[in-house]
């Protein structure tokens, strides 16, 4: 049979998907020794993957993903091709595209919060962005021939939200990867990084939490504690609204890194106190694990899929209680034994995970697929 899997997003850098994508077809070309796969790149990461064997092909499909390109161009690239079962990593297929395919939906959270303040769109433009969002997410779900999620959590919400058999949604969790050697301290301490600190790494929309997180901080600083935050993720729009917020809060005690390297992540992730993860809702959770391979004592929001993935590796808070955010600051800062405990749990709980597991589970639902 002849694959194809829609990898725009690959490159670890991208996004999370971008990872995502970038691990499956790793690991694929690891196991798979029957199928024929065609593997679709934008321009920029062309030569960031070379196909394994002659079963492998790219093709250039450089177009930005949530784009009209993506809508009327790809369908035809994808077309030529002469698929068999296309696997598109994200919610967003192309509409105009009929033949079978399978697709990932991460999570739904531009439908749990739809909130303009999670766009640089006027109203207008973004309420015309959101309908075509709903179209383009039921047409994935309504026509694929499986759906597969990243957590037990968003596979309910899917099941919740549309009509849809509970046998076409299929979880396989994701995993992480080995940290690079990391970077020497000085480099962090160059970007004003000091110690102790709390770390949180990612972008900075708001579901994302931060602006409590600010507050929690805030309170934890009046108390008495000598500490900082770090804040990890690429400079746009939603970053710099939270730098206002802490000017306007005084806070002098956050630091926005900006974008990370993998070895500075090694580092950051290493040297820090304690993750903390405050989403009020996500799909899976990647940067908690990767606190944990790191050996880091990780705190998150006891919601969503959070908990799941978790389990007992996290000591939890309520998301919208900045009280007991900023109780959580004081444990992770002064407890020795429950960090210790987290710790040691993390190391358990990374046993559940594995990148060749989660392809090798997506390769069934490449074959249940085509044979439907």
């Amino acid at each position: 049979m002849r694959i194809g899997i829609d990898a725009r997003f690959f490159g670890p850098q991208e996004t999370g998907i971008g990872r995502y994508v970038e691990r499956l077809v790793t690991h694929l070309s690891q196991i798979d020794q029957r199928h024929q796969f065609v593997v679709f790149l934008r321009a920029k990461a062309w030569d960031l993957w070379q196909p394994p064997n002659p079963r492998w092909q790219k093709i250039l499909a450089d177009y930005h993903w949530y784009s009209l390109g993506e809508q009327l161009a790809l369908p035809g690239i994808f077309n030529r091709a002469k698929l068999d079962l296309l696997h598109i990593p994200h919610f967003n297929v192309p509409i105009l595209y009929q033949r079978p395919f399978v697709v990932t939906i991460h999570d739904l959270i531009l439908d749990q919060f739809p909130t303009e303040r999670a766009t640089t769109l006027e109203p207008l433009m973004w309420q015309a962005k959101y309908f075509a969002y709903r179209q383009v997410v039921r047409h994935a779900i309504t026509k694929a021939r499986a759906i597969i999620t990243v957590s037990e959590h968003s596979k309910k919400d899917l099941l919740s939200r549309f009509k849809i058999p509970v046998d076409r949604v299929h979880v396989t969790y994701e995993s992480v990867d080995p940290l690079p050697p990391p970077v020497e301290w000085q480099n962090l301490a160059e970007a004003g990084v000091q110690l102790p600190y709390i770390l949180h790494v990612g972008n900075s929309y708001p579901h994302k939490n931060l602006e409590r997180l600010l507050t929690a901080v805030q309170m934890a600083t009046q108390r008495g504690h000598h500490f900082q935050l770090v804040l990890v993720g690429k400079r746009d729009y939603f970053s710099k609204r939270l730098e206002i917020e802490v000017k306007k809060m005084n806070l002098s005690n956050v630091i926005f890194f900006g974008f990370a390297s993998d070895q500075q992540l090694a580092a950051l992730y290493k040297q820090a106190q304690a993750y903390f993860f405050p989403s009020m809702s996500e799909g899976f959770g990647l940067p908690g694990l990767e606190a944990m391979q790191a050996g880091t004592a990780l705190y998150a929001a006891r919601t969503s899929c959070l908990p799941e993935v978790f389990a007992e590796a996290a000591e939890y808070f309520d998301p919208t209680n900045v009280e007991q955010m900023a109780d959580s600051i004081h444990r992770a800062l002064h407890d020795r034994i429950e960090r210790q405990r987290l710790i040691n749990a993390g190391n358990e709980r990374l046993k559940d995970f594995s990148w060749e597991r989660m392809a090798q589970q997506t390769l069934n639902i490449y074959d249940r697929s085509i044979k439907r």
